[in-house]
């Protein structure tokens, strides 16, 4: 059996509910996004896809040892975007911001590893650290998505600590998506 599966870094309950609350002001735009219920807004390091249920205890070994030896870290949550940047927008997201290296390194290193471990595909963009608030379903209300967007700037939620990594699974639903954590691993 397969598994769709991804590892994030999970967020502060509140300020998932203050990414919500942005996400509300974004909504009053008009514009048709699929907008993430607060609950499920994450940072994704790695999507893996479909992974055999037989693989998923590789991947624990593998994230145990992208953060062997790796100590907590802060990062902030600041600025709003869309990808791409500039023309029609596809995805609505809150920044990343501050020392972001260790991050982008750790992503990296999960991405190496995954691809020997699993044979998962390499990511061929670079990593950009960000929390995805919604997907844009139709291009019709682009500009006043990006005028609502500009009108809540400078949106900076302060500093949280990434100090573990969680392997989630997620099951396509109606509502959207379910995702259940299977496993966790705590860095330092």
């Amino acid at each position: 059996m397969s598994i769709r599966s991804f590892i994030a870094v999970e967020i502060p309950d509140d300020v998932q509910e203050q990414l919500g609350r942005i996400a509300g002001k974004l909504r009053d735009s008009g514009a048709k996004v699929r907008w993430a219920r607060p609950e499920n807004i994450h940072l994704t390091l790695k999507f893996l896809g479909d992974v055999d249920d037989n693989d998923i205890p590789k991947v624990c070994d593998v994230m145990r040892e992208s953060v062997e030896g790796l100590k907590p870290f802060d990062v902030r949550i600041a600025g709003l975007g869309t990808f791409p940047p500039n023309g029609p927008p596809r995805v609505v997201w809150a920044g990343i911001a501050g020392d972001t290296e260790p991050l982008i390194a750790l992503a990296e290193d999960l991405d190496a590893r995954l691809v020997e471990a699993i044979g998962v595909p390499g990511e061929h963009r670079k990593f950009h650290p960000h929390l995805t608030l919604g997907r844009v379903k139709s291009t019709r209300g682009a500009q006043p998505l990006r005028d609502a967007m500009t009108a809540l700037e400078p949106v900076d939620l302060g500093l949280f600590q990434v100090n573990a990594l969680a392997l989630f699974m997620s099951k396509l639903d109606r509502g959207g998506s379910i995702y259940t954590r299977m496993a966790e691993v705590r860095m330092g």
